[in-house]
């Protein structure tokens, strides 16, 4: 799926993505590919897999658009 960064928390461990398709996903740093938060800012479009966390549907496997990358 892609989407864009819409919020990154201050101290820099989570985010947020709004996918294509409209609907808010939280992502952790953990989950970045590629890239770190330091790396990404408010808007940057990026690609991800939509997991089932804890809460409810959130983003995995995040990387920057234009990076090369291997989906499995």
């Amino acid at each position: 799926m892609h989407g864009h960064v819409t919020d990154i928390s201050p101290d820099k461990t989570f985010g947020r993505i709004v996918s294509s398709d409209g609907r808010g996903l939280y992502f952790h740093r953990n989950s970045l590919i590629g890239t770190d938060l330091d790396s990404l800012l408010e808007g940057s479009p990026v690609y991800f897999v939509e997991d089932m966390g804890e809460e409810g549907p959130q983003a995995s496997s995040v990387y920057p658009v234009g990076k090369h990358h291997i989906l499995l």
